[in-house]
């Protein structure tokens, strides 16, 4: 199974419980931890997944060492535990932990599934997140140990349940400097790229948009655009930054635009 990229909020050791904050987009301090209660490995999630609480899926990172808040860390799963949270008011919600190993350790090097770890291990991390949850007031119970391969199901679920509600258009001009017509091929291709990756795409082409633009001379001039709609559930911003430098070489561009808004779904 391929690694996933797990972000990491409280470090190994840490009595201090810290959180990313959507907002602003830093970690943020949620919580100081009674005397002696510790975080017994680095504690974060997965990107891009939502759990049964609205929240990303939670993943313990088993580990030698101990990275710091907002360290990324590409980990193979294990396992997990399968979890039911009793909320203050009595709610109960799934609130699942995956367990990580991340793909640069020695020490656990071997390690393929939460039957290679020690007892010790899986105990003390069930005991932490009892001990974690009751002194906030709510009721942790282990529903069942899953493996490797459960878990990761459990990852790819989470996946198709976020809420597609990002629209993300690419703007492309239909004619080079001199005014002749791009080759189809080139939008072809694009075409192909983002239906595999978003699953489906919407195009405006018999239509096309016309943008309006202003160069040094100061003479408005026109340009008559191809737009490409895609639909996802998150911004990946390392994907389109890498795609609009491709796009800007494909068509010979000094500018373009893809756009990204967030939608109310009905």
């Amino acid at each position: 199974m391929e690694a996933v990229t797990v972000i990491i909020e409280t470090p190994k050791g840490s009595g201090q419980k810290y959180d990313y904050d959507l907002r602003t987009g830093k970690m943020k301090l949620k919580k100081v931890m009674p005397l002696g209660l510790v975080f017994p490995f680095d504690f974060g999630f997965i990107p891009g997944t939502v759990g049964g609480d609205g929240d990303p899926l939670d993943v313990l990172v088993v580990s030698e060492v101990s990275a710091f808040a907002g360290c990324a860390v590409d980990c193979r799963i294990i396992g997990a535990f399968k979890v039911v949270q009793q909320e203050h008011n009595g709610k109960p919600v799934r609130n699942d932990r995956l367990i990580g190993v991340p793909e640069v350790s020695q020490r656990y090097a071997d390690v393929s599934s939460m039957g290679d770890l020690s007892k010790t291990i899986v105990e003390q991390a069930i005991a932490f997140f009892t001990s974690y949850n009751q002194q906030g007031g709510k009721k942790f119970s282990v529903l069942e140990k899953l493996g490797a391969g459960k878990a990761f199901q459990l990852i790819e679920k989470s996946r198709k349940d976020l809420p597609m509600d990002r629209l993300v258009e690419i703007f492309l001009p239909l004619r080079d400097g001199n005014g002749e017509v791009f080759p189809k091929q080139l939008y072809d291709g694009i075409r192909v790229e983002l239906t595999t990756k978003f699953g489906g795409l919407t195009e405006y082409f018999r239509n096309p948009a016309k943008g309006f633009w202003k160069p040094d001379e100061g003479t408005a001039e026109q340009d008559e655009l191809l737009v490409f709609e895609v639909m996802c559930s998150e911004t990946d911003t390392e994907f389109w930054s890498k795609l609009k430098l491709r796009l800007l070489k494909l068509f010979k561009q000094d500018s373009l635009i893809i756009r990204c808004s967030k939608i109310e779904l009905l």
